[in-house]
């Protein structure tokens, strides 16, 4: 069986295509899979601490998802496999010893 049918037979499942996470996932107002209306309060207020986000006192959850969504926004995108390499480079050198925050004890 060649490989083109496999994977077409792999991707149907009752008749229907399977969708990955993200292609079932639809992108919310601010344009991010993440729904910030499922985290409780206190996860969006240690994030705005942790971030140093300048916000008001007793902003109200709604207000406080509109500043974490816009500060996510501005973040960099990551590739996956950059991110996955750059683990692995990281993982060797600790491993092999070479890295200079190893301390010689």
């Amino acid at each position: 069986m060649d490989r083109s049918r496999r994977s077409n037979r792999t991707a149907k499942v009752n008749g229907k295509r399977k969708t990955s996470y993200f292609e079932d996932k639809k992108k919310n107002r601010n344009g991010l899979l993440i729904d910030l209306n499922r985290w409780e309060m206190s996860s969006l207020k240690r994030y705005r601490a942790h971030f140093k986000l300048d916000t008001r006192p007793n902003i109200p959850k709604g207000e406080l998802i509109d500043v974490v969504a816009r500060h996510i926004a501005t973040l960099p995108k990551m590739r996956d496999a950059e991110v996955i390499s750059q683990f692995l480079f990281t993982t060797r050198k600790y491993i092999d010893g070479t890295s200079d925050d190893i301390d010689d004890a």
